[in-house]
């Protein structure tokens, strides 16, 4: 891992995490930033989903 890769991870670290329950497209976003959870983090949290299932939802 390069020094690039380690910063980005420090930065990373120090973010924001997200609520242990995900709120509904209409309420305000966990991250305080003054907008609805769909405009803001739920794009977002939906890539990774997808891609975390992607991992794991191999062929059986």
């Amino acid at each position: 891992m390069g020094l690039f890769d380690r910063a980005l991870n420090l930065l990373r670290s120090n973010e924001e995490k997200a609520p242990a329950q995900k709120p509904g497209r209409n309420d305000a976003c966990w991250c305080g930033s003054g907008k609805k959870y769909k405009k803001c983090h739920l794009p977002e949290d939906e890539m990774k989903a997808a891609k975390a299932c992607s991992l794991n939802c191999g062929p059986t």
